[in-house]
């Protein structure tokens, strides 16, 4: 009986970002789980590998192309996926972007670029979907936030705002959905090595120096997501709404007796 509450078969999900990182280990937990899940990112190739990496493990996925800033299209494309699936029953926001530039020299095209794919289409993905889960009585929305949405440090002008700002809008779509049973939850992942701080973990002694901070003694991988995933979109966390759940090894706890080791140069 416990292990049916995170069941999730015959559940249809969207995640964006899908193709890569985080999405894509956030993904594969869904799948694992029973979904089919709809990985959506910009690149269709890279989606399509993803999305066929995640069916060669025995799961349930496709790729679709889909640039999130385009907020006319997305009404249109949660639709497709009802039209196509069926249904739609899991949302996550994944898609985002960083510019490390120093709070003196960032540009207001740096700061658009990281707003809008960071907090304005989690807003309109998040509009969208719920107007579909509405009408079908429910649903899951999980965003990704980030340790910036509690804390900031050096070259985030722009990131951390756009984190925070993701955690106070969990808060007000929890609150504005749940007369719909729409639970919204965002996850904040600690440090993990993706496609957007590569540079940063290539730089070895920055890398050591930040594992030296995690209590957990090591970075976080993409299937560290898998768990807290399958929980926010299961039944297993519907009375669970407006929360921000950190998936860090432990390092939120012990930050502040740290220094955070400056970006490489």
């Amino acid at each position: 009986m416990g292990t049916n509450l995170f069941d999730l078969s015959g559940r249809v999900a969207v995640v964006t970002g899908g193709g890569t990182g985080l999405g894509k280990g956030m993904a594969a937990g869904l799948a694992q789980a029973g979904a089919l899940v709809v990985l959506a990112g910009r690149r269709q190739s890279v989606v399509d590998q993803a999305a066929e990496e995640i069916r060669a493990a025995g799961g349930k996925a496709v790729g679709t192309s889909l640039d999130v800033t385009r907020i006319s299209d997305l009404p249109a494309f949660f639709e497709s996926v009802v039209k196509r699936h069926g249904r739609l029953d899991i949302l996550v926001n994944n898609a985002g972007t960083n510019r490390r530039v120093s709070a003196l020299e960032f540009s207001e095209q740096d700061w658009d670029t990281v707003m809008e794919l960071n907090l304005k289409a989690v807003f309109f993905c998040s509009q969208a979907a719920a107007r579909i889960m509405k009408d079908r009585g429910g649903g899951k929305i999980i965003n990704t936030a980030s340790l910036a949405s509690t804390y900031t440090s050096v070259n985030q002008a722009a990131y951390a705002p756009s984190k925070g700002g993701i955690k106070q809008l969990t808060q007000q779509l929890a609150l504005e959905l749940a007369p719909f049973h729409i639970n919204v939850n965002a996850i904040g992942p600690g440090w993990y090595r993706t496609p957007l701080n590569d540079d940063l973990f290539r730089d070895e002694g920055w890398a050591r120096a930040v594992t030296a901070m995690i209590p957990w003694g090591r970075s976080g991988t993409p299937d560290d997501l898998m768990g807290t995933t399958i929980f926010l979109a299961s039944r297993a966390s519907d009375y669970v709404t407006g929360q921000t759940i950190y998936v860090d090894g432990g390092m939120l706890a012990g930050y502040r007796v740290h220094r955070m080791p400056k970006d490489p140069s």
